[in-house]
């Protein structure tokens, strides 16, 4: 089950993912099957690790593929080529446009914003509170890598998707985020984690205090497009 080598360098991450889905639709790769490992996809495919790895959390995120510690990289066996979700792997393979990306999930957390107000409980909140409560424990106490704070972020806003209680925003929320990862680690090694930990209180004030909604979501966008204004 060899790979093709991939020539456009600019889209590397979203070629092999569109590599893989190809060859799940046609039936050359099956629920269940053992994909080759890393170093082999970097032979094959004619790329480096980051990629790849950037390829393999996206399809994980997605329930595509599982991978089990010591034994590899399996395509999950309830997984069904004709179910592939094709608004998913639209916003996979467009993901490049990243000035799109940007703007698109700065409107979307506003509507997820708006369902985790009306939707989320008490448990939810604290659950929340927890989680921002033990993130800056870890900044405070333990030294983070830039790719271990961009983990931490994710769990804190898959938090926030889950108090929607909405699926649709979950599994489209998940992908949108997994794609903006590399983004989430750029603007950690520019501005550091504290800044984006400010920005979780922010989320964390929004929902709590709904009389001053407005003027804390002002504040989030504000800060939102200052910050990706400067990405490099």
């Amino acid at each position: 089950m060899p790979f093709e080598r991939i020539n456009n360098e600019e889209k590397r991450y979203s070629e092999i993912i569109n590599i893989i889905k190809n060859k799940l639709i046609k039936g050359e790769i099956l629920p269940g099957d053992k994909l080759p490992t890393e170093a082999e996809m970097v032979e094959q495919l004619g790329v480096s690790r980051t990629p790849i790895r950037e390829a393999i959390k996206i399809l994980e995120a997605i329930g595509i593929i599982e991978i089990k510690r010591g034994e590899g990289m399996f395509v999950q066996k309830n997984f069904s080529g004709n179910n592939l979700n094709p608004l998913i792997i639209s916003l996979i393979i467009h993901s490049q446009d990243i000035a799109k990306l940007v703007e698109f999930r700065q409107y979307f957390e506003n509507m997820v914003l708006d369902l985790a107000s009306i939707n989320c409980t008490g448990e939810d909140l604290d659950k929340l509170n927890n989680i921002y409560n033990y993130h800056s424990e870890l900044i405070r106490n333990k030294k983070l890598t830039d790719e271990e704070w961009a983990d931490l972020d994710l769990e804190f806003h898959y938090a926030i998707l889950d108090a929607t209680k909405n699926p649709f925003i979950l599994e489209i929320g998940k992908t949108v985020y997994e794609l903006y990862r590399h983004n989430i680690v750029k603007l950690t090694r520019k501005y550091g984690k504290e800044q984006s930990l400010n920005t979780h209180k922010l989320y964390l004030e929004t929902l709590k205090d709904k009389s001053k909604n407005t003027e804390l979501r002002q504040r989030i966008s504000n800060n939102y497009r200052s910050l990706h204004n400067h990405i490099d």
